[in-house]
């Protein structure tokens, strides 16, 4: 833990988000989100999808916040990660996002054709 701590204080963002995901399994909500936006904010989609999920299921911050966790998903999406996409798609659909909704979750949903393949969203029941 102590290496990784010293990894994390460097700036070594994949410390960041490891130290963040340890913090969260322990349970210790809030130095879990602290790691996870210091991952998120230099740039690593992992951490921007952790961030998300934990903004959005109101893990180590006072409520919710859908808006931010949005954000965090889009960033994670705009760089590939298609599980941020479709948490992002599932937000505008169920109306936790922000404005024009269901034209962003169309968006959101065609842009995971790009990451998995069609067969894979049938199966799962996105198309």
């Amino acid at each position: 833990m102590a290496l990784l701590q010293k990894a994390a204080g460097q700036g070594h963002a994949y410390a960041m988000n490891v130290l963040g995901s340890i913090y969260d399994v322990r349970e210790e909500y809030e130095t879990s989100v602290e790691w996870l936006t210091k991952g998120a904010e230099a740039g690593l989609p992992i951490a921007q999808y952790t961030l998300g999920v934990c903004l959005d299921a109101g893990k180590g911050v006072a409520a919710p916040d859908y808006p931010a966790a949005a954000g965090w998903y889009r960033s994670a999406a705009d760089a590939g990660h298609g599980s941020a996409a479709y948490n992002l798609a599932i937000m505008y659909y169920v109306g936790r996002g922000r404005a024009g909704q269901i034209m962003s979750a169309s968006s959101s949903l065609s842009s995971l054709s790009s990451i998995y393949s069609p067969l894979f969203l049938s199966l799962n029941g996105v198309t």
